[in-house]
């Protein structure tokens, strides 16, 4: 296959994703079971909409907090009808006794400052839409994390419906807006979780804001070389060493390095790493007092669970602190959030609260929101010598209400020649970026197991599978003399554990590009 019959395909392939997010699947499509929640999901939610598979598992909400929550909502109320005039210490107070969850996307948003960006940046999200669904080279990508991120979550349940279309449009229009990250696998979940309490619109400016401001400078976490994941790592273990030594040489006695356990934690702020009550309120703090909660709340657990860790060896600590902790927490959340006050304190004193300042290749390199398409050179397929030309927007694609997305929950229907997890959307020279050289895996860290990918020859779909614990998705771009193959990348962060002891890694090869599948 020569380049113009690879952009052909490219384009293509784009006009199609884009197609079924914007139209929804046409006729003939098939309806993948996997796909489709049965009438008794939506009778096993939690509080947060997540539904409980096994019953037995279903805890019931103590009455006691709850009636505690709704006292609070009228005070939170107050607060947010003067915000302009709150103090800073009392707004501190408030978050840290917790923000009521029908309140959440409205402290959000002001703790984000989206109301102004909103009002600044009038029109500039549906423009970033459309740019990204003629030009975005991450598109592919993009549609593969879409269909594994959070599909445990009612909201994501069904495949194309309303909230997938949102996560799609805000994870194509940021690829567009910050060219220096593009899209990076990891930034799916984050953009889902704030899609739970925000609009579309909102949703997207605080992804922006997450990722650019100061406070919380998410960029040096997707650009490529992990620059702000391996200084957090680094600051951890001078943590540990100085905070924890006993513990620091347990792990190290047992090959647990820091990199194999702090990577969804700081990569992500903790999501899917503890129960998700507890989740919302460490991110309640992470957006009151910035990017130096994710050290102190890393420090929080590891010293609530020293004992415990210190009878472990390597495997069962992994499997503790990358799944029991979020499937077996022991401890309140509220018990968690007052020791992780006294953990910000002590590492205060210890001068150790910062983990230093970033350096020059975690910064923007380039200015938000400024496009020009020859930044990502596509070719437009000719067609009998005519281009193809693309179906208007439609602005009612642009959805802006999270309680219009809950009455408006669409079909579940997937297309029936889904792409194979091989490679991002472009690829050659005009490729963004391997994933080697830019991320792990999205927040779903779902791998797709050998056994359920089909061919697409044969008219098959890829199966869902359940997710798995920090699972890297490594591609290896080869055969491509005008892109060279990335250099190595810090230990802290390619560790690398064979799923199975007992099987070869297998590597998939399609086209011009090798997948190998690891687990980290």
């Amino acid at each position: 296959m020569n380049e113009d019959e690879i952009a052909d395909k490219v384009y293509e392939e784009r006009e199609r994703i884009v197609d079924l997010y914007r139209n929804g699947p046409g006729d003939g499509t098939i309806i993948d079971p996997v796909d489709d929640p049965t009438i008794n999901d939506y009778f096993k939610l939690d509080r947060f909409g997540f539904i409980v598979g096994d019953e037995s598992k279903f805890k019931k909400e103590d009455p006691q907090e709850i009636k505690i929550e709704v006292n609070r909502e009228q005070k939170w109320l107050k607060m947010i009808s003067n915000w302009d005039s709150l103090s800073r210490d009392k707004l501190k107070r408030r978050v840290y006794k917790g923000i009521p969850n029908s309140l959440r996307g409205k402290v959000w948003a002001k703790l984000l400052g989206v109301d102004q960006l909103t009002d600044d940046q009038k029109n500039k999200y549906k423009h970033m839409c459309e740019l990204a669904w003629e030009h975005s080279p991450d598109v592919r990508q993009i549609d593969l994390d879409v269909n594994r991120t959070y599909r445990e979550h009612i909201n994501f349940r069904k495949r194309y419906n309303f909230k997938q279309q949102e996560l799609f449009n805000i994870l194509s229009a940021y690829s567009i807006y910050n060219l220096d990250i593009g899209y990076t696998q990891g930034m799916s979940q984050i953009a889902a979780l704030l899609l739970m309490y925000l609009s579309e619109d909102e949703a997207f400016w605080a992804l922006s804001t997450l990722i650019s401001n100061s406070k919380y400078y998410m960029h040096g976490f997707f650009i490529p070389g992990f620059p702000k994941l391996i200084r957090f790592q680094d600051h951890h273990d001078k943590i540990m060493n100085k905070l924890l030594p006993k513990l620091k040489k347990h792990l190290d006695k047992n090959g647990v390095e820091t990199g194999l356990y702090t990577l969804k934690w700081f990569f992500q702020c903790f999501l899917d790493r503890i129960p998700f009550k507890l989740t919302l309120r460490v991110w309640d703090t992470f957006l009151l007092e910035g990017d130096k909660i994710l050290s102190a709340m890393a420090y929080c657990l590891l010293k609530l669970h020293r004992h415990q860790l210190y009878a472990l060896g390597m495997d069962d600590i992994l499997n503790f602190l990358q799944v029991k902790l979020e499937q077996n927490y022991q401890l309140t959340a509220d018990y968690t959030i007052e020791k992780l006050q006294e953990c910000l304190v002590e590492l205060k004193k210890n001068k150790l609260d910062n983990a230093g300042q970033p350096s020059q290749n975690e910064k923007l390199k380039r200015e938000l929101g400024i496009f020009n398409p020859d930044d990502i050179p596509v070719r437009k397929p000719q067609i009998n010598g005519v281009g193809k030309i693309r179906k208007p927007i439609n602005a009612d694609q642009i959805h802006s209400s999270p309680e219009q997305d809950s009455q408006r929950q669409g079909s579940i229907i997937t297309n029936g020649k889904n792409s194979l997890d091989d490679v991002s959307s472009i690829v050659g020279d005009s490729s963004r970026r391997s994933l080697l050289d830019t991320s792990v895996t999205s927040a779903a860290t779902t791998t797709v197991s050998p056994q359920s990918i089909q061919n697409d020859d044969a008219g098959s779909d890829v199966t869902c599978v359940s997710p798995q614990p920090d699972v890297l998705r490594i591609y290896v771009p080869y055969d491509t003399p005008t892109k060279k193959s990335p250099t190595s990348v810090s230990n802290k962060i390619t560790t690398i554990q064979v799923m199975d002891e007992m099987a070869t890694p297998t590597v998939e090869t399609d086209g011009m590009f090798k997948a190998v599948s690891t687990i980290n």
